[in-house]
């Protein structure tokens, strides 16, 4: 037992208080013993109005026991009602008397039997609640609310332990702060022979004449014979029947649709002495489009295998068009629902092309969308032409390191061929010596550099040193004059044995020659560049030059192999070697893709494969990336460009950097997702559907939204009504809207509004039975409540008041008490004062201390008598001196004492 003050600062005026008696105490030191006591009346008074104001609290250990029946009455456990009912009734005439008892029923709701009570009186459960589902966690925060705070407290959950919304466990510290002993009362509710059909399942969009499956999936308690139906549009398609196992069963049925439209499905299962038949019918919807049809662009035909691979499992048609070839007008364009380019140079097709391109997804809606490799972005020129305006990311970047340094010798043919010019106007060999001098001015001073020419034999056109100046290179080059046959051994035997020597972390030889030398030997210079990490590009230039060998060469030694057919395209090539030898846009190295944003295409992915190089890019403001590299430079980004989509992936699809992409379970998953994004005229996809059971269905809408944005959604119910609704914004991301529930096939078509932009999405929910009426719900959620709140599962009403519940104090006002006190004290006081009762107080205070100092010292009694007489005959003196005299000098002293 103590006290408790709720107000404890109030206690500061005894502070005051004590001041105040050692004032009193000196001014009445020699006053009569009667009014020495009025006065220590008047002390006690104020000290207890001051303990008065301050809302003293006893608190009292508590004896008084609450006893709450949590009852689940949800549709699964409904058949031990009667269970249940018994259990409670012995339970209850099993309690102490002091006790109170309670009864809640639950289901997807809470509902009170009736209120704590000494005096239970339980026969029915007489309260409704809505038993399509079990929230357990509901229904104990339900019950906690219930208890009186100053009393022991016992809860008792009959239940069988399936939830099916809500978690029980989330309510674990709740109990426990609130020194609540739980049991648990477990109730087997599976059916000993029960059928329940599991799902069905069908793709949500299909292509017209597009064979798909449907999966239907069967769950049963036991071995049996079943039929099984499957209707579309309430139509018989499927009717079998079909032997079920015991658990898990799986049947795939063949459909493919002629038409356009949205089509209903629904499968049935029937079966002998199934005991639960509300479980035995599924719903699934899906809507056939025309098939797609894509245009895929390359340049190199090993860059689209994989891409051709991904169309076939995409069920989309397409056209594959090597880049010369791609002379498509806007009007044909029409056609297709995207485009790809595949590792395609700008300058592999005609401009006319590319502005086709813009107008078709900028004004159409069309999707594009590049796949990288060493022809693409800013190896593939793309600066500052159409494709940069379209793309999601701009080819310029800001390099985080310094481009590294290299040593490179140019071998150039000037053999005799290269004085043709093939109907370019110049002579090959000046647009070499040209495109030369271009590679020049790209390098640095720190760069090492020479220049051997050859024909049937070579010289050093400039000796392999530091890039001191430019000028001098350059106008070695120009000096080169046409000469005769064609030896290419000797001059790259010689350029190897240059950069043997060098120091350089990058060492690289330009071989460009317009025809056919040797026919052997290219292994020996080969295999000596290689041991020395010389890597070896080829440059063949015209029609008749050896593609073996220099193909060989280059991908021998790590380098690269060009066939130029025109002769001005040298320069490109040039310019496109230089970038990729400084290391500023070509990075190959293994890396993990880092998801940095998310929408329709990467959500759903937790990790990817690692991939071996990209091309280096820059995000423009307006785009979202959804994968970067280690160096955070875009891999996947995307933008609305107009009213079309483009894409930037800016690793390959070849396999030579994603060839663990390729060899990735959900390569064909992932691309999928990304043509869905794609396709002219797709739903937006920014943002995502979510649909969860309450009593209605609750549908919401998760993405990122302005300010200003306002949502609508129509929903078209099973039973064909229709209904548009205001959603509410729940969130800055998230938009909500209940929708009223029934078994079947629902549409939903929601609207996004902001500003003078519009955005649809339209998505396909079958909603089915309850999860009351699965046998495969998982317990597992429940079994974690029992072991993390430490609850105890009992089985017989006895138990329930087995074990020792925490001790609680009851707190009592003793404010009222006190105040009736400082009452009873202020009328005696006054009512001394008014009649003049000091001797009679000074009498009866000495004749009780008396008593105790007999008790103390018994040969004092006599001196106790004698004062005890005095007394007697000094206030018989004092009443005859009061008739005698008009004002006796007591009088004086009361009205004295009355002043103070």
């Amino acid at each position: 037992m103590r006290i408790e003050f709720e107000r404890p600062f109030v206690l500061l005026a005894a502070a005051v208080l004590g001041v105040f008696i050692w004032l009193v105490s000196r001014r009445f030191s020699k006053e009569s013993l009667g009014k020495k006591f009025v006065v220590w009346m008047r002390i006690v008074l104020i000290m207890l109005m001051v303990l008065a104001l301050s809302m003293p609290k006893l608190a009292i250990s508590s004896d008084k026991v609450t006893t709450i029946y949590l009852v689940d009455m949800s549709e699964s456990n409904r058949k031990n009602a009667e269970k249940m009912k018994d259990f409670i009734q012995k339970s209850i005439k099993l309690k102490k008397s002091n006790e109170l008892q309670s009864v809640v029923v639950f289901g997807q709701d809470a509902n009170i039997e009736f209120t704590p009570t000494k005096y239970p009186n339980f026969s029915e459960f007489g309260t409704a609640v809505d038993g399509t589902q079990t929230n357990i966690e509901n229904a104990i925060k339900y019950a906690v609310n219930l208890f009186d705070k100053d009393q022991q407290k016992r809860l008792v959950i009959l239940t069988d332990g399936k939830e099916t919304i809500g978690e029980a466990k989330n309510e674990v510290e709740l109990l426990k702060n609130n020194g609540i002993d739980v049991k648990v009362v477990l109730f087997k509710s599976e059916k000993e022979k029960d059928v329940q059909f599991s799902s069905l399942k069908i793709p949500q969009k299909v292509f017209k004449n597009q064979a798909f499956s449907i999966f239907a999936n069967i769950n049963s308690t036991f071995s049996t014979e079943a039929l099984l139906k499957i209707f579309r549009d309430n139509d018989l398609i499927f009717s079998q029947q079909v032997t079920l196992e015991k658990g898990e069963n799986r049947f795939v049925i063949k459909d493919k649709l002629d038409k356009e439209g949205v089509f209903s499905y629904q499968g049935e299962v029937e079966v002998m002495d199934d005991e639960e038949e509300s479980n035995n019918v599924a719903y699934a919807m899906c809507q056939v489009r025309k098939p797609q049809k894509v245009l895929v662009v390359y340049e190199n035909i090993n860059d689209v295998k994989n891409v051709k691979s991904l169309l076939d499992s995409y069920s989309a048609d397409y056209d594959a068009v090597k880049s010369d070839q791609a002379n498509f007008g806007f009007d044909k364009l029409l056609g297709y629902s995207f485009v790809i380019l595949c590792n395609v140079s700008r300058e592999s097709f005609s401009g006319e092309f590319l502005s086709a391109v813009e107008k078709y997804v900028k004004d159409l809606g069309g999707g594009l969308i590049v796949i990288g490799g060493v022809n693409s972005y800013a190896l593939g020129n793309y600066s500052n032409s159409v494709l940069e305006k379209m793309l999601p990311v701009k080819m310029e970047i800001k390099n985080k390191e310094k481009e590294k340094n290299i040593d490179v010798v140019l071998v150039l043919d000037h053999s005799g061929s290269m004085a043709d010019t093939e109907d370019a106007g110049i002579s090959k060999l000046e647009i070499a010596k040209s495109a030369s001098a271009k590679m020049i001015e790209h390098l640095e001073s720190s760069d090492g550099v020479g220049v051997i020419a050859f024909d049937h034999n070579y010289y050093w056109a400039y000796e392999f040193s530091k890039l001191v100046r430019k000028k001098d290179v350059i106008e070695s080059i120009s000096s080169i004059e046409v000469g005769g046959g064609t030896a290419i051994i000797p001059p790259l035997s010689e350029a190897v044995k240059t950069l043997k020597k060098s120091k350089a972390k990058s060492k690289l030889i330009v071989l460009l020659t317009d025809g056919m030398g040797e026919q052997g030997g290219y292994e020996i210079p080969a295999n000596e560049a290689k041991r020395n990490n010389i890597k070896i590009t080829t440059i063949g230039v015209g029609k008749f030059v050896n593609l073996p060998v220099l193909s060989w060469i280059a991908s021998f030694t790590s380098g690269r192999f060009y066939l130029v057919s025109n002769p001005y395209e040298l320069v490109d090539v040039f310019l496109k070697e230089t970038k990729i030898i400084k290391g500023k846009y070509m990075k190959e190295k293994k890396f993990v893709p880092k998801m940095v944003e998310t929408n329709a295409i990467n959500s759903g992915f937790t990790s990817y494969p690692p991939l071996y190089g990209y091309i280096a890019t820059t995000k423009k403001d307006l785009a979202t990336s959804l994968l970067v590299s280690d160096e955070d430079e875009p891999i996947l980004t995307v933008w609305r460009y107009g009213l079309g989509k483009v894409a930037a992936w800016c690793s390959d699809l070849s396999g030579q950097w994603s060839r663990d992409w390729v060899l990735w379970d959900k390569f064909s998953q992932f691309w999928t997702k990304v043509f869905k994004w794609l396709e002219k005229g797709a739903d937006d996809s920014s943002f995502d559907f979510n649909v969860r059971k309450e009593k209605d269905l609750v549908v919401s809408l998760v993405g990122k939204f302005d300010a200003d944005t306002i949502a609508t959604l129509k929903c078209v119910y099973p039973n064909d009504q229709e209904k548009t609704i205001a959603m509410r914004r729940t969130a800055p991301d998230m938009f909500e809207s209940k929708v009223d529930f029934m078994l079947g096939n629902y549409v939903f078509v929601a609207t996004i509004s902001s500003k003078d932009k519009s955005k649809v999405s339209t998505f396909f929910y079958s909603a089915n039975y309850s999860d009351e009426f699965r046998v495969d719900v998982d317990s597992s959620r429940f079994e974690q409540f029992i072991s993390l709140s430490g609850a105890k599962v009992i089985k017989n009403p006895n138990e329930v008041y087995a074990g020792r519940l925490k001790s609680t104090e009851e707190k009592r006002d003793i404010s009222s008490l006190l105040i009736i006190l400082c009452i009873v004290l202020f009328l005696l006081e006054v009512s001394i004062r008014r009649f003049g009762l000091y001797p009679q107080v000074e009498r009866y205070f000495l004749a009780i201390s008396s008593g105790f100092k007999k008790i103390a010292k018994p040969h004092s009694l006599k001196k106790a008598r004698d004062k005890v007489s005095f007394l007697r005959k000094k206030d018989t003196y004092a009443k005859k001196s009061k008739e005698a005299e008009p004002i006796s000098d007591d009088t004086l002293d009361v009205k004295r004492l009355r002043r103070f």
